[in-house]
């Protein structure tokens, strides 16, 4: 497709970059229930071992779902339409989990929450790559970013909100911030619209020829296993630290803190770095990681809560680009098919999320919390070895297209 029917004026590329990170932005407070609702939801639904993980395992098994079907997609939505109509679906669903008189409609009604999440998450980060360009890395960390701020802001906000209402309350609330998000983005894009600016973005129709050329690569293997192990090690931490804190070192609120300063520090990482991770993307994944592993070791062995929460903090700033590396360099050589990169990277993503949190509430069960929350950093080493070898890969597919030219 030509690039003069993409949106590239200033006015197109703002409107699209503010639908996308407001969406996003909102999409987090709406994907932390499961973290900071841990304790309410096991005790309303009477829930023990793996069970206890139920809730974030089911959300990302909806979210994991949507992944597989959305490359159908690319080159048939208009995206931006896809994002208003995620977040109207979404309220539906959390408006059913808020009304779920046993665990069973609560199960499929977060699976459901989950599956519109996906489209949110997906459409979000197409249409950064899409309008920024060369640019999508830097742009991507500040998506991200605000992600990080709505993720800061929703335990706090949360447990605000419980002090004046129950779990079910919080839901209700989070619908009216969902049915409000998706009235801004159509205020926005039809204002935008009548202006004369475009806000469609023109992509081929995915076949099956593309699947196969971009699976079949050794770099594509690389970023899976990076991928899966990234994955592993975040959602270990952001899912389980409430539980942990409370479990531990008997303590909900410092939990809830824990996860907060987490994200602060994250979202510090992602405006602040997005300045120079262009330069060399993996290498910056690569010494977060070690980084990363470093402080939730040190955490865990000192014993202190107090000490796990600024360890929590050093986690979170070291490891807040990993998600906006690895999209970016998913879509490297594959412009123009944003739908299907973005996605394909998230399902392997989601997969490992839904299996995350019931190997961290099990292993937590038969091992002891300590040493399963010693199983993010453990796994997250393996990273750095696999980063170096993206690098490697990569650089020799550039010089061979130099040769080529």
């Amino acid at each position: 497709m030509s690039d003069k029917k993409q949106p590239n004026n200033k006015n197109a590329a703002g409107v699209l970059t503010t639908a996308a990170m407001v969406s996003l932005f909102v999409f987090a407070l709406l994907w932390a229930l499961p973290a900071v609702l841990i304790n309410e939801i096991i005790e309303e639904f009477e829930l023990t071992g793996a069970g206890q993980g139920l809730m974030g395992s089911l959300l990302n098994t909806g979210l994991l779902l949507s992944l597989i079907i959305i490359p159908m997609f690319q080159g048939r939505a208009q995206k931006i339409k896809v994002i208003i109509f995620a977040c109207l679906y979404q309220a539906v669903m959390l408006s059913v989990i808020g009304f779920s008189p046993v665990v069973l409609l609560f199960g499929a009604a977060t699976v459901l929450l989950g599956f519109g999440g996906g489209f949110t998450d997906v459409y979000c980060n197409s249409v950064i790559v899409d309008v920024r360009k060369a640019d999508a890395p830097k742009y991507l960390g500040y998506l991200h970013g605000l992600f990080g701020v709505g993720s800061l802001i929703a335990p706090l906000l949360i447990f605000w909100l419980l002090q004046s209402t129950d779990w079910r309350g919080v839901s209700f609330v989070l619908v009216a911030v969902l049915l409000l998000t998706a009235l801004f983005v159509f205020l926005l894009v039809r204002r935008s619209t009548k202006s004369g600016a475009t806000t469609e973005i023109i992509e081929k129709t995915l076949n099956k020829a593309d699947i196969f050329d971009y699976i079949r690569k050794k770099r594509t293997i690389i970023l899976i296993l990076t991928s899966i192990l990234l994955t592993l090690a975040l959602s270990g931490v952001i899912s389980w630290i409430v539980r942990y804190m409370t479990v531990r070192h008997d303590s909900a609120g410092l939990g809830a803190i824990a996860l907060s300063v987490y994200w602060l520090c994250a979202t510090f990482n992602r405006f602040f770095f997005s300045q120079f991770i262009k330069r060399a993307p993996m290498r910056f994944l690569a010494l977060g990681a070690v980084f990363f592993g470093i402080s939730i070791i040190v955490g865990v062995l000192l014993g202190n809560a107090i000490v796990m929460c600024i360890m929590a903090g050093a986690a979170g700033l070291f490891s807040g680009h990993f998600v906006p590396v690895l999209i970016s360099e998913c879509a490297i050589g594959y412009e123009g098919k944003t739908t299907f990169t973005t996605s394909f990277i998230m399902i392997i993503m989601g997969a490992t999320r839904i299996v995350t949190p019931l190997i961290m509430a099990y292993s937590s069960s038969v091992i002891g919390y300590d040493l399963g929350m010693m199983i993010p950093p453990v796994t997250i080493f393996a990273v750095v070895l696999l980063s170096w070898i993206s690098q490697r890969d990569k650089a020799k597919q550039i010089n061979n297209q130099k040769e080529t030219i």
